[in-house]
């Protein structure tokens, strides 16, 4: 038995079972519908040509009822916990991954979930999550669950960053990224981390044939409608969200392939097999900015750089602007995505049963008033921001996708080899 860390809760995991044969994908869609998912169920590690079959079935959208959504509330889950809400924990001395300020803390109940908070106003992740993921989450896009909350650690750093940095500090931890010992300059004691926001990714097993391998956009032209897999307009759709929030940090580690768990079934054979897996973006902290070539200050979250950039580098064509970080130096990225009549349509259809109290409530959870950002206000200099200000900007830069003329005839959709 191993532990480890999985969706932000301390498990037990069995040792995997052996790799499935292609025969089962076909013997699984004819699974009937009625097929239990069990909560033990582990899928078993896949192989390239495995991987690829669930690529090719995989979804990324789903009908739902977008004026129904509670945006300030954000969509349930495990964690209970509500906006502002004060959250006790202590510290996990664990080494994490990534460039923004994060760490890992216990509940009392031994849950672990990451922490993400803020020094400084360089990436602005606490407000950026929480305002992707409840959107894609609202227009029916599968997303993780971003919690915004203020959290008192206790045992920990004054800066936990500067320790967990895995980048750094590669000495000081054992063989699982356990800090050995924290050194007196970390002033350990209690801290109120405010804001943060807790991270609670999506109930489901990943579908990975090495740990973090995430998925490229080009490996979308593998997925099929005809086997259950996303039509092209859902494709597209996902395409145009992207760039409407200007999601330029969109390099392969940030998106996930996975297995609702309420998918994972079993044959008589013990197999265990996914019906349905998904395909999602799990790390939305780069929006709402300008985004560019490096993502920092007015790239995320910031409001004149949300401004200054157009949904579309050509409206004629429907040739979406999005400009990854990196730029030709980043591999695998989506850049300036053509977009499809069908999918232009199913996003504009969407985005607009969002009313303007649900936008407001969006930046409300995503709180963000504290930003205290400022712009220009003609002849009598700056002002801040305001939450109206925030709205006005949102339903004009969805007029430039729900108003649009019409995009030229769809590209015919097909199913092509490649590399996930």
């Amino acid at each position: 038995m191993m532990t480890r860390v999985m969706d932000d809760v301390v498990t037990k995991k069995p040792r995997l079972l052996l790799g499935l044969s292609f025969g089962l994908f076909g013997a699984l869609l004819l699974l009937p519908l009625s097929a239990v998912a069990e909560d033990s169920l582990n899928l078993p590690p896949v192989t390239a040509e495995e991987r690829i079959e669930y690529i090719r079935r995989a979804r990324v959208w789903e009908p739902t009822d977008v004026a129904s959504k509670n945006l300030y509330d954000g969509p349930k889950g495990k964690l209970d916990f509500t906006v502002d809400q004060e959250i006790t924990c202590d510290f996990v001395p664990k080494s994490l991954a990534g460039w923004t300020e994060k760490f890992l803390c216990r509940l009392n109940d031994g849950t672990i979930f990451k922490v993400k908070y803020e020094e400084g106003d360089r990436f602005k992740e606490v407000y950026g999550e929480v305002l992707g993921t409840r959107l894609f989450w609202a227009l029916g896009f599968y997303a993780d669950r971003m919690l915004p909350v203020r959290v008192t650690c206790r045992d920990c750093p004054r800066h936990p960053w500067k320790y967990v940095d895995a980048r750094k500090n590669k000495g000081s931890r054992d063989e699982e990224g356990h800090i050995r010992t924290l050194p007196p300059k970390a002033e350990v004691g209690t801290y109120t981390f405010d804001p943060a926001a807790i991270e609670e990714k999506l109930d489901a097993e990943s579908i990975e044939e090495h740990e973090d391998q995430g998925w490229s956009w080009k490996s979308l032209k593998l997925v099929d409608e005809n086997l259950g897999g996303a039509t092209q307009a859902e494709i597209d759709a996902l395409k145009l969200l992207n760039a409407f929030v200007q999601n330029a940090d969109n390099k392969s580690k940030q998106n996930s392939l996975v297995c609702p768990r309420n998918e994972l079934v079993e044959d008589d054979g013990g197999n265990v097999t996914c019906r349905h897996p998904v395909l999602y973006v799990d790390d939305l902290g780069s929006v709402f900015g300008k985004g560019g070539f490096v993502t920092g200050y007015d790239g995320r979250v910031d409001y004149d750089g949300w401004a200054s950039r157009s949904v579309w580098r050509n409206r004629e064509s429907c040739k979406a602007r999005l400009v990854s970080i990196g730029g030709i130096f980043r591999r695998s990225t989506l850049r300036d995505p053509k977009i499809s009549e069908a999918g232009r349509v199913l996003l504009a259809r969407q985005m607009d049963q969002l009313s303007d109290d649900q936008i407001a409530d969006l930046f409300r959870a995503a709180r963000i008033d504290r930003l205290h950002q400022m712009i220009s206000d003609g002849s009598s200099g700056h002002r801040e921001v305001t939450l109206k200000d925030w709205v006005d900007l949102f339903k004009k830069k969805r007029d430039e996708i729900t108003k649009h003329p019409g995009c030229p005839t769809p590209r015919t959709a097909g199913v092509s080899g490649g590399t996930p």
